[in-house]
């Protein structure tokens, strides 16, 4: 395939371009093949000349197994130096790297070996090992040659896995202009420098987890420190040790690290530039208590598979900004709220979140969630979450559309009720979910998780703290279950689902 000459673009002082994986990462490794490029969770050191070698590697095997231009190739997302190379060789070959996670249900593969089109697999074990990448093995389809072409390949060069309403994974396609522009933002909300560092926490099998980990590091120069087994504690030596800058979790990461600084276990500060967290409820007690007691500045930020991290706030904002805000939009995207006729609703008016910018990606794949692409007339893709703008452009996410519990006609916004029970001293982690009431159709139930030392509280407890705080008795949960620890999805996100099941099962609604 011929080499693509990158284009540059640019909004309000920020830059990005076109440039493949491939292309930023060679470039990379041709102007200093020493540099660090990956420390691997066993503590190695790979400079960019190794991670080089390893991804010609995979290119070759990738060739000679016939692979071309836009072909779709899965990438089995285990943290370690040969997917890294693995994701190069594919990017190299011009095709486009599919990352799933390693947990991935039987169900949802054969869905996705019917409907992705997929050439080859690069997995741990299925096929054929690759020389010079230990523990990856290449597996090769059938190429589909009566069915139609999906002439949005050539743009795309990332496929990333998100769940679908129909409980058909969706399948979501970023150009390489989307994935960069979302790493030149985060590098710029927090002020790194070349050669910083960043930690490699997020899983790799999802757009956002790929995008934000290994495609920043390896397409921008940052190190990469991987951490494969989560255990807060060693996460912090980690970032100490290794001198990481910057970093992305969701809030349950946040809060482990929180409760390991509460025990004493751990007090020095840490070296982050900030830590952006998404994909939950952050309290402001958190963001305080993360600045506190680990020296973080933690950022809200609000992104989705489909808008990877379009709005943020930033290091050195006023600490009322950085707890009750999730930032401002990015240079060149703009957030607004829509109401229900997907009409853009004045500022300040609280409404669905659309949003459009660099960032947006192509388009769901066909046959894996393009049925639920909604955009309005004027191209904002809408969320699902409820936002309200500022005259000034900052935003606040307030709730999640599909998550709202409604008893008896009202509406009950389980991101509040979250908020208010994690304000109590006994609740670590908390989560509101919905559970069939005959008469009202619905009731809440909280789903709680205590720290250590503290007794857990009774429903009455729970019900007085939220009547000491103010919260309308409307919202207050009628159950209360205490778990040793919530369920999470394979992002570390709160798995509602799941906690739904667990909360029928063990109220015998079922």
């Amino acid at each position: 395939m011929p080499e693509h000459t990158p284009n540059t673009f640019s909004a309000d002082g920020l830059t990005w371009t076109d440039a493949s994986l491939w292309q930023q990462f060679a470039a990379l490794a041709d102007a200093d093949p020493q540099a660090l490029a990956v420390v691997a969770a066993d503590g190695r050191h790979w400079s960019r000349g190794e991670m080089r070698a390893m991804a010609e590697a995979a290119q070759n095997a990738l060739l000679a197994a016939g692979v071309q231009p836009h072909d779709r190739v899965m990438l089995q997302g285990c943290k370690n130096t040969s997917v890294l190379a693995a994701a190069l060789g594919i990017s190299a070959v011009g095709a486009v790297i599919c990352p799933y996670t390693p947990d991935l249900g039987a169900a949802e593969r054969r869905v996705l070996d019917e409907r992705l089109g997929h050439v080859a697999v690069f997995d741990d074990s299925v096929g054929e090992p690759v020389p010079g990448l230990p523990g990856l093995h290449l597996s090769t389809r059938e190429r589909n040659l009566a069915g139609e072409v999906d002439e949005r390949n050539a743009r795309t060069a990332l496929i990333g896995f998100t769940s679908g309403t129909t409980g058909v994974p969706k399948g979501v396609m970023h150009s390489p202009t989307a994935m960069n522009y979302a790493v030149r933002a985060c590098e710029w909300v927090a002020g790194l420098t070349p050669g910083d560092p960043i930690l490699g926490l997020m899983p790799w099998g999802s757009a956002p987890g790929f995008t934000f980990t290994a495609h920043f590091s390896l397409a921008l120069g940052h190190p990469l420190v991987i951490v494969d087994r989560w255990d807060p504690l060693e996460t912090l030596k980690i970032i100490d040790a290794h001198g990481c800058r910057w970093g992305i979790c969701v809030p349950t990461n946040l809060v482990s690290m929180v409760e390991v600084a509460r025990s004493g276990k751990w007090s020095k500060p840490s070296p982050l530039k900030a830590l952006g967290v998404g994909g939950g409820t952050m309290t402001p007690e958190l963001i305080r208590a993360a600045r506190e007691l680990l020296g973080i500045p933690a950022l809200r930020m609000f992104g989705m598979s489909e808008c990877m991290g379009h709005a943020s706030t930033h290091p050195g904002d006023a600490l009322d900004r950085l707890c009750h805000s999730d930032g401002k939009s990015f240079p060149g995207t703009r957030d607004e709220a829509f109401d229900t006729e997907r009409r853009m609703l004045p500022r300040g008016e609280r409404g669905q979140a659309g949003v459009k910018g660099p960032s947006l990606f192509i388009g769901y794949c066909r046959g894996l969630g393009d049925q639920e692409y909604n955009l309005t007339p004027d191209g904002y893709f809408l969320t699902g979450d409820e936002i309200i703008c500022d005259p000034d452009g900052s935003l606040k996410v307030v709730g999640r559309i599909k998550d709202q519990i409604i008893r008896g006609g009202y509406n009950i916004d389980p991101a509040e009720v979250e908020a208010a029970l994690l304000s109590h001293p006994a609740i670590a982690m908390a989560s509101v979910v919905a559970v069939p009431e005959a008469r009202l159709g619905e009731q809440a139930c909280a789903v709680c998780k205590i720290r250590d030392g503290h007794r857990a509280p009774t429903l009455e407890d729970v019900k007085s703290h939220l009547a000491t705080i103010g919260l309308s008795k409307k919202k207050w949960p009628e159950h209360l279950i205490v778990v040793e620890d919530l369920a999470y999805t394979t992002t570390g996100k709160v798995d509602k689902k799941r906690l739904s099941r667990l909360v029928v099962s063990e109220l015998q609604l079922g």
